[in-house]
């Protein structure tokens, strides 16, 4: 695969019920022991996992490899890049500032931030970018955003780009979760401080946690004692995630370990160490969350909060239930997707459920799919087996892998089933339609080749690959 796309970081909540730990401490872990090794046995999980009860580990295991080129293994104190649960550090650091009297959440961000172009902006708070409230949405939405990231290494250089967003809905009337947002609250840190963010967790969170295994990275690059991460959602072998452009601003970045990410949730269900109980009720009560709580009070009886990051290479999932004093967290150095399934199946053991079968990663399950149900029935039935299985095709990419392989492999019907799905559900990405046109040429159908080239050719005039074909097919 030649085109290089950037991964944007995202947030899932989790049903996570109340566990009775009625169950043994060795059938809980005999049963998770199990789980990973279908795990392993698929290849759907690599990574490292603790389960806190009451202040102790009930459970704690690692597995898989840290680095494939070099064989070294997962452990307990691997790093791992947490995806979007970054934010639920930078919203700590805002409600500390808040604290401290340095900020007013209902102030307006262009009162420290001036620039955005959007004159509705005028009207954003500090507390609806903490909210996702504020109506900005995703910078890596941005049509030529995969170009200009070659040339953003800070926060500083990222801002202008979110400064000229248009809003998706005039701020505190709609709830859109925000990556944008985020990296605007860490310009904002960035600016009351004086410092640069990662200086910032580490003075204020991680220090006074001694969490000496977490660090934050505005670029995604090779660390010491830091897993790789690997590409799993495509078929064929795994990839580094090195390669991608991935931009921590404070929507993403930090890199840390299981026993550390306890220290942090630790003092979050049980202390006042980094915030006031009123300032904890906020980090639950978002209304991305389907639970809010009263005070702090009821929220210490009865809260719960789940939260999920991921990209290329990265999965990570924390868990929190205070009414059972419980904590958990999975880390992954695969592909996003693959800590979640594992978080569910680790819920369903401490409830006494029932554990289901591990799924496959995406684009091995539509690869699956086409091969053994046919390209007609997967053309017409796409839909109902995606969500079958839980998949949703926000990310084109699941679809590129799997065209990419039945090309290879030289699969001229089953790459135009592919391709016929794909330029239906992503109709202005230029590759599909130039993969799709070269599907038709091992067909020999040199017609419907030249569309789609001409297609891609439209979508992005002088697209040199668009070009070079129909020179070709018009000789």
């Amino acid at each position: 695969m030649t085109n290089k796309k950037l991964f944007t970081v995202f947030i899932l909540l989790l049903n996570f019920s109340v566990a009775s730990f009625s169950q043994s401490k060795d059938e809980v872990q005999n049963k998770i022991d199990a789980l990973l090794k279908e795990a392993g046995a698929k290849d759907v999980y690599a990574g490292s996992l603790i389960i806190v009860k009451d202040g102790n580990a009930v459970y704690e295991k690692s597995t898989g490899l840290a680095n494939e080129e070099k064989n070294i293994v997962n452990t307990a104190g691997t790093k791992f890049s947490l995806g979007s649960i970054t934010k639920l550090f930078t919203k700590t650091i805002i409600l500390q500032l808040a604290e401290e009297k340095k900020i007013n959440l209902s102030d307006n961000i262009i009162n420290y931030l001036p620039g955005f172009t959007d004159e509705r902006a005028e009207q954003i708070t500090v507390e609806q970018l903490t909210e996702h409230t504020s109506g900005l949405g995703d910078y890596a939405s941005s049509g030529n955003f995969d170009e200009i990231a070659e040339n953003i290494n800070s926060i500083t250089e990222l801002l202008p780009l979110i400064q000229k967003e248009k809003l998706l809905f005039a701020p505190g009337k709609g709830v859109r979760y925000s990556n944008s947002g985020y990296v605007v609250l860490a310009a904002l840190i960035e600016k009351l401080t004086g410092k640069q963010l990662g200086d910032v967790y580490k003075e204020r969170i991680f220090s006074k946690m001694n969490m000496d295994n977490s660090g934050f990275g505005v670029a995604n690059k090779e660390i010491p004692g830091k897993a790789i991460g690997y590409l799993t959602n495509f078929i064929g072998p795994k990839r580094s995630n090195l390669f991608f452009k991935m931009i921590g601003g404070g929507d993403g970045g930090i890199y840390s370990t299981t026993g550390d990410m306890w220290k942090f949730a630790n003092s979050i269900m049980n202390d006042t160490v980094l915030l006031t109980d009123e300032s904890k009720l906020k980090l639950f009560n978002s209304p991305l969350f389907p639970v809010h709580y009263t005070d702090w009070i009821e929220c210490k009886s009865k809260g719960k909060m789940s939260i999920a990051g991921g990209a290329p290479g990265i999965s990570a999932v924390l868990g929190m239930n205070l009414e059972k004093n419980y904590c958990f967290v999975v880390l992954s150095n695969y592909d996003e997707g693959s800590a979640e399934p594992m978080a569910q199946r680790i819920s369903a053991v401490l409830n006494g459920r029932e554990v289901l079968p591990l799924p496959l990663p995406p684009a091995r399950f539509i690869y699956s799919l086409i091969k053994e149900k046919g390209t007609q029935n997967f053309i017409a039935n796409y839909k109902t087996a995606l969500q079958q299985a839980n998949i949703n095709l926000e990310d084109d990419m699941i679809l590129l892998s799997v065209g990419e392989t039945l090309l290879e492999e030289k699969n001229a019907e089953a790459a135009l089933a592919l391709y016929t799905v794909y330029t239906k559900e992503f109709p202005n990405i230029i590759v599909a339609w130039n993969d799709m046109g070269d599907a038709y040429l091992l067909k020999g159908d040199k017609v419907n080749a030249k569309k789609c080239f001409e297609q891609a050719l439209k979508l992005r005039p002088n697209n040199p690959r668009a070009q070079k074909m129909l020179k070709q097919l018009e000789e």
